[in-house]
């Protein structure tokens, strides 16, 4: 009997190691399994994306790090905190030049491709080894070729739409965040300086006109003419005649005999031109009122087009209404 009774205690005692043994071998098993998935290698961000450019879509690098601009978007890119390994924003008198604004931020370390508002050095693309090329319309020509260099996104934006193509190049690159607090700044700032004038000139008019040893031009929009109508908020003189798609439109002496600002913006390289040491500048009002303002036309076609130099001649602009109304007002 007492056999008995020991042999069924045994067997109890070895029902209970064969449980246990299992139970344990299933929680082993178990955290083995959590560590495996924990040791899984999380999924790999995407290396490229597709965008949309001016003629489809576009497979360009998810994060690319040497991007050429021949697209006129070096200064946006600038502001959006990308610096570009070769540009084409020159002089546009001196296309293998940058700009002023583009010497101070840029130097000596990148390449120059040209003007983009002409046809670009495929060879200096080239050489710059980019991993992603803009390119504005005016390089639609060579388009197959920049493909070939680097994937290249074709902006459809050129010369005359600052604000649409500084959109486009932030969107492109996941930047509009970027891109809107920039332009809040920009257009906070100019509030604040319209602020100033309209306190000093009230209701005045303003002209921006062109004058260069061949003709007159008269600007209702684009480049210092947005500025000053769009940014700035300045009244219009009345007679500005409507433009053309470069912004402004030609005109004669005669023509220009009929407009009389308060204000003038005068775009000239230097006083050899059409216009000055005639009766008709002589007795326009702003000039009598010593209301003249004077930038090079070198000047807004290298700055007044661009987001740098935008935030640089919207300053000096109002600088110069401000002062030469102080001047007047103790004449």
């Amino acid at each position: 009997m007492a056999n008995r009774k020991n042999g069924w205690i045994a067997g109890l005692l070895g029902l209970a190691l064969l449980v246990g043994g299992c139970s344990q071998a299933a929680e082993n098993n178990g955290q083995a399994g959590q560590t495996g998935q924990a040791d899984k290698p999380a999924a790999q961000a995407p290396k490229t994306r597709t965008v949309k450019d001016a003629a489809g879509e576009v497979t360009i690098p998810a994060n690319p790090l040497r991007i050429a601009d021949v697209s006129g978007a070096t200064e946006e890119l600038l502001a959006l905190g990308i610096r570009p390994v070769l540009t084409g924003n020159s002089q546009y008198q001196s296309p293998t030049e940058l700009t002023p604004i583009l010497q101070q931020e840029l130097g000596t370390d990148v390449a120059v491709a040209g003007w983009f508002q002409n046809e670009v050095s495929v060879e200096a693309i080239a050489a710059a080894n980019p991993d992603l090329i803009f390119a504005g319309p005016s390089q639609n020509k060579i388009y197959e070729q920049l493909n070939k260099i680097a994937p290249t996104v074709r902006v459809p934006y050129g010369f005359n739409a600052f604000r649409e193509r500084f959109d486009f190049i932030a969107e492109t690159l996941g930047k509009k965040p970027q891109m809107e607090e920039w332009l809040k700044a920009y257009d906070d700032r100019a509030k604040e300086l319209h602020d100033q004038i309209a306190a000093a000139t009230g209701e005045e008019t303003f002209a921006v006109i062109e004058a260069t040893q061949k003709g007159i031009r008269i600007y209702a929009k684009t480049g210092l003419a947005d500025m000053i109508y769009t940014d700035l908020k300045l009244p219009k003189a009345a007679g500005i005649p409507d433009p053309d798609p470069w912004g402004g439109k030609e005109t004669s002496l005669e023509g220009l005999s009929t407009l009389d600002p308060d204000h003038i913006v005068l775009l000239a390289d230097s006083e050899q031109n059409v216009l000055e040491d005639t009766a008709i500048w002589s007795n326009m009002r702003a000039n009598k009122n010593g209301k003249v303002y004077r930038v090079t036309t070198k000047q807004n076609y290298d700055e007044a087009f661009f987001a740098l130099g935008k935030k640089a001649m919207i300053e000096q602009i109002a600088a110069d209404i401000l002062q030469k109304k102080s001047k007047v007002g103790h004449w």
